[in-house]
């Protein structure tokens, strides 16, 4: 499977830059935010259905990349 974070590049709507704490009292993150849908199989409905994921990435100091991501289906 391919990587949340090339999907949502290539092919999620990027919604704009934005600051991020990821853990309380932690380090604040210039993030870039993005959405995309992407269907999968859902196992408690037997059924593919559409996910609605929104990621945020930021790149720290050393170059390690922060992943921050939710996912929910979607109301389609």
């Amino acid at each position: 499977m391919e990587s949340l974070t090339k999907y949502a590049i290539e092919y999620g709507q990027y919604l704009g830059s934005e600051w991020c704490q990821p853990k309380p009292n932690g380090p604040w993150a210039a993030c870039d935010a993005y959405r995309f849908i992407r269907k999968e199989w859902n196992e408690n409905a037997y059924k593919e259905m559409d996910f609605e994921y929104y990621i945020k990435v930021a790149i720290g100091k050393t170059g390690k990349v922060l992943l921050l991501a939710s996912c929910h289906p979607s109301g389609s």
